[in-house]
């Protein structure tokens, strides 16, 4: 903007002159500040996300938080995540005041009292995205053996092309019930009779149309209009370089070609592909130009391998510009103060009144405020950890501890991961040489960022101490129905997905259909309030939060969709189970509960889960009246007198005494489900399937299901 102004000779004091510097004015501010074009809306996310805003523009959306500003007093509007409308497939309303936005690869959940303005407002700018669009996004997979066929995934982007005949003189076509249909006649007659033609990496082909839907152009094939501004999206994934644009073109709409520079092209070097070495020659600055940390060298005869690999090794005197080639040369002050940063943490540089905390914030602020610059932290790290020569004894190994938290906070661009992958597990799996264990933990952590989008909350100091010293988890509880505890290590990563996909691992539950019922919700205000957390959330990261707000805060996890049919192998989870629907059973919940006068055969039905709860505490004798009216429905229990319920009750005896706990359990169960005839939940709202409430023994601890965030659970009385 500063540039435009300059070239049209602007200022305060003169107007603009022209109707065109307008519009290239407008233009600019539209495609370089992030959230002034926008609608904003009031929202939350879940627990851990910190989401206060959400900003609605012509390009998509962006989750926003409000962040202390350095010179405004009232704070500025800080980007959390982006997403372009072509990630959205569409956005639903479940209930009052939430949001769903249904993406290519996931869901995003938010809140807002204003949830129907935002819905139309995005409705309509995707409407209109694609109505003139080339482009698809699969809904479905579709994996065929006919080599003829494009295979593809949910959520990926198709290229329609024209159903053109293959050669002069032929013609496409494709077997319909035994009959050959020439693909050019159906167009003619019909929008492609059910198939569409098109590319995606590289490859063409068929596909059912009823496989797709109309989505907008997707973003890599936009440029921005100043470099380094945006998300730069795919303008080379931080690079920010015109060679790495041209790699993520082939990358998505071709096969992978070989780009070496135009500069070095000459020397005819071939590397093996997708290590550093080779992403130096492609997009460091040219070491013959330029020459970095005054290295150079006399002799012709393999310059440039040489150099590219001592521009890779660690140095001990600090860069005067950046690695990579970047094409705002603003940027070259942002990448040695970067250095000096990574040098001051490993202790190749003094602090200067500075603590490693600091310096670490320093580093993430950097990478968080500029992603165009995350790419050139990671070389810059790789390169001091390479071949390191420090006097300081702790100084590689704490260059790998650094690597590790950056990549569990920031994600590298699509260019550099496979180069960057490619080195962690060359050193991880190569035999005697060091830091393999590290390597391999920054290796997960990369491909756990790429994935779920990298932590959000800073690290602690106690967090920060305890990487140093090279513990990488903690020990959190988790508290399941019943008080059942489980103290589950928690690494810097991991997610609560990952914690569900362990609780139901020691339950025998391995399909991801399974893992899709289960929640962990985070409590807070002596159980008053419940919240879920999103899949995608870092369980430290809710930690620290929380500890902000609430030092007793607790975390549950709880059974919320029940789709797929009970299992009574697993004694884990038969207790877990068994634990969350009793207390619905006992309030009436359940449709097996009559809900007027009881037939004889539902009350031989009530009676024996009566029995059968008394044997599930691992009671043999007979239950007293009192017991038995806590084992029955109030509604229920009131229809007959209480020695005619104990009658009832002893004469399922017999059939009971010879049950373990475990079994008595696993009958309950079984009975509930046969009486529902189908999956069991409860059946208030049977449309959306809410958490059964569960009274914990703690003090104060109640949960509730179904409750939206921030709003406080229906405690039972």
């Amino acid at each position: 903007m500063k540039a435009l102004f300059a070239q049209n000779q602007l200022d305060t004091q003169r107007p603009l002159a022209t109707e065109s510097v307008k519009r290239a004015v407008v233009s600019t501010a539209r495609d370089s500040w992030e959230v002034y074009f926008s609608r904003l809306f009031p929202a939350t996310g879940s627990v851990g996300t910190g989401v206060q805003i959400l900003a609605v523009s012509h390009t998509g959306i962006k989750l926003l938080r409000m962040v202390k500003g350095s010179r405004e007093a009232g704070g500025q509007l800080q980007v959390l995540r982006t997403y372009s409308f072509a990630d959205i497939l569409f956005v639903t309303i479940p209930s009052q005041n939430m949001l769903e936005f249904n993406l290519a690869s996931e869901k995003v959940i938010l809140f807002s009292a204003r949830a129907h303005q935002v819905k139309t407002l995005v409705d309509d700018f995707i409407l209109e995205l694609k109505k003139d669009s080339d482009y698809v996004v699969a809904v479905r997979n579709f994996l065929p053996e006919d080599p003829a066929l494009l295979a593809f995934h949910k959520g990926d982007i198709i290229h329609l092309q024209p159903l053109e005949p293959p050669r002069m003189g032929y013609s496409a076509g494709c077997v319909v019930r035994k009959k050959v249909v020439y693909l050019e006649e159906l167009r003619r007659r019909g929008p492609d009779f059910g198939w569409r033609f098109g590319t995606i990496h590289g490859r063409v082909g068929r596909f059912p149309s009823e496989l797709v839907q109309p989505a907008a152009a997707p973003d890599f094939l936009q440029l921005p209009a100043e470099p380094g501004r945006g998300r730069a999206a795919a303008v080379a994934a931080a690079v920010a370089s015109t060679a790495a644009a041209r790699e993520v073109g082939r990358r998505r709409e071709g096969p992978p070609v070989r780009a070496g520079s135009p500069d070095r092209a000459e020397d005819g070097l071939t590397l093996p592909p997708y290590t550093m070495l080779e992403f130096a020659q492609k997009y460091f600055r040219d070491p013959r130009r330029r020459p970095q940390d005054g290295l150079r060298l006399k002799s012709k005869e393999g310059r440039e391998s040489r150099t590219l690999e001592d521009m890779l090794c660690f140095t001990k005197t600090p860069l005067q510009e950046s690695l990579i080639e970047l094409s705002d040369s603003s940027l070259n002050k942002m990448a040695t103060d970067m250095f000096l940063a990574v040098m001051r943490f490993m202790g190749d540089a003094p602090l200067k009144g500075q603590s490693e905390l600091d310096v670490l914030y320093t580093l993430l602020k950097l990478c968080g405020d500029h992603e165009v610059m995350r790419d050139e932290c990671y070389c810059q790290v790789v390169k001091q950890i390479t071949d390191n020569t420090s006097t300081k004894q702790d100084s590689c190994q704490r260059g790998w501890r650094l690597l590790y938290i950056v990549a569990a906070y920031h994600s590298c661009s699509e260019v550099l991961q496979p180069h960057l992958v490619r080195f962690l597990q060359d050193v991880s799996r190569t035999p005697g040489l060091p830091f393999q264990g590290i390597a391999k933990a920054c290796e997960q952590n990369v491909q756990k960022t790429l994935r779920f989008g990298g932590r959000v909350e800073l690290p602690s100091s106690m967090e920060l101490r305890a990487m140093l010293a090279g513990r990488s988890s903690k020990r959190q509880l988790f508290l399941l129905p019943g008080g059942l505890e489980r103290h589950l290590k928690i690494k810097t990563c991991t997610v609560a997905l990952d914690v569900v996909e362990e609780i139901c691992a020691e339950m025998a539950l391995t399909r991801p259909e399974a893992f899709s019922e289960y929640v962990i919700f985070v409590v807070t205000n002596r159980g008053q309030h419940v919240c879920p957390l999103s899949r995608c959330a870092y369980i430290l990261d809710v930690a620290s939060e929380m500890e902000q707000v609430d030092g007793g805060y607790m975390l549950w996890f709880r059974r919320v969709l029940w789709d797929q049919p009970l299992k009574f192998e697993n004694e884990l989870y038969v207790t877990m189970h068994y634990n969350q629907v009793l207390p619905d059973y006992l309030k009436g919940l359940f449709s097996s509960v009559p809900a007027s006068r009881p037939s004889d055969q539902q009350l031989q039905q009530v009676s024996k889960l009566a029995l059968l709860q008394h044997r599930a505490k691992d009671h043999s004798y007979l239950p007293s009246v009192r017991e038995v009216q806590d084992y029955i429905p109030a509604q229920l229990y009131r229809t007959m007198a209480g020695s005619a319920w104990l009658n009832l009750v002893g004469q399922h005896r017999q059939q009971t005494q010879a049950l373990s706990p475990h079994q008595a359990r696993a009958q309950f169960l079984e009975l509930q489900q046969r009486g529902r005839a189908g999956p069991l939940h409860p059946c208030r709202q049977p449309e959306r399937p809410q958490l059964p409430q569960h009274r914990d023994p703690r003090p104060g601890a109640v949960s509730s299901g179904g409750c939206a965030r921030g709003e406080p659970a229906q405690c039972p009385g």
